[in-house]
């Protein structure tokens, strides 16, 4: 009797393994993941004005150190920055003319931009070599400069403010 409840167990057995489904097949494969850094820089509006302050229409000359400006460019990005006056027949060189407003007053008074506190270094615009633009490498936060300036002609002219607006040119 035992042999016949063995082998019915073993009949029963053999039977679900047959009804139970087949065990489960394993495929693999794979997928990229990527993401696009692009290079990018931005100019903060300017820290201060270059103010070249009040003087005496005696004066010889006039030079200032207060203006500046910050650029934040992405980490490890190379650029330069290039300054370059907007008033008409400006030029790459750093030269500017302020002029005024005030009516009648047509005389103009130039300057000339620089990098360093020694007013030796040009700050212009120039693409082509590296003489008078500022090179710097980015951090991906602001990094801030500051522009020195020099009146370049007679400040013997009428009483009135005199402004020029220079543009920052951030090359990357």
């Amino acid at each position: 009797m035992k042999f016949k409840s063995l082998a019915l167990y073993g009949a029963i057995l053999s039977g679900l393994a047959v009804s139970l489904p087949a065990s489960a097949q394993t495929t693999a494969g794979s997928m990229d993941v990527q993401i696009v850094i692009t290079a990018n820089c931005t100019v903060s509006s300017t820290t201060s004005t270059l103010d070249f302050g009040s003087n005496p229409s005696t004066a010889a000359d006039a030079s200032a150190s207060n203006g500046g400006f910050s650029v934040t460019c992405s980490n490890q990005t190379p650029y330069k920055i290039g300054l370059k006056s907007n008033s008409t027949g400006a030029v790459d060189d750093g030269v500017g003319v302020m002029a005024s407003t005030a009516p009648g007053v047509t005389q103009t008074i130039g300057y000339q931009l620089y990098q360093n506190p020694g007013f030796t270094t040009v700050w212009g615009n120039a693409t082509t070599g590296t003489a008078n633009i500022k090179t710097a490498t980015g951090t991906g936060t602001a990094q801030t400069y500051t522009v020195y300036g020099k009146t370049t002609t007679t400040l013997n002219v009428p009483a009135a403010t005199y402004t020029d607006t220079v543009a920052i040119n951030v090359y990357y």
